[in-house]
């Protein structure tokens, strides 16, 4: 594979895990790192799995409140529920305070119709996330799901 922007060449992994554990694969990828900035901004996707009769919005309102009990001076900027990539989907934007300084995060959810949420987030330093929001969109926008998508399942 070549490298990206010239960066180290693209290595692929795959494991196969235990059987019954759930698969919560991720994927980071993270712009250079640039002298003077605390942080790189980053893309992080992962897999989670639905608690056992959780709906999909009882997963978002989990996840919002496991980052208003866990980030230091959370701050909620927007939310929504919509729809990404032909599936349900919440998006939510916020500021929290980190040991690298303000950082701002958007992170969706998009249901799989099956019991897996995928995470897509993104990450930067407040003042830096405008000008990576291009790189961040076209990330999103070039998320592959290997999942039917359901048939309107809904919200609830």
């Amino acid at each position: 594979m070549k490298p990206i922007d010239g960066g180290p060449p693209m290595v692929k992994l795959a494991a196969d895990p235990p059987q019954g554990w759930h698969d919560k694969t991720m994927i980071v990828y993270s712009a250079p790192h640039e002298p003077g900035r605390a942080m790189a901004p980053n893309m992080v996707i992962s897999r989670d799995a639905l608690l056992e009769g959780e709906s999909f919005r009882e997963y978002c309102n989990r996840q919002i409140e496991t980052f208003r009990s866990n980030l230091p001076q959370f701050n909620r900027e927007s939310e929504g529920y919509g729809r990404s990539h032909e599936r349900d989907a919440f998006q939510i934007q916020f500021t929290w305070r980190s040991a690298a300084g303000l950082l701002r995060q958007r992170v969706f959810f998009i249901a799989t119709g099956t019991q897996v949420v995928v995470n897509y987030a993104v990450t930067a330093a407040a003042d830096d996330f405008a000008a990576y929001e291009p790189a961040f969109e076209r990330g999103l926008a070039s998320l592959r799901i290997d999942a039917p998508p359901a048939a309107a399942a809904g919200m609830h």
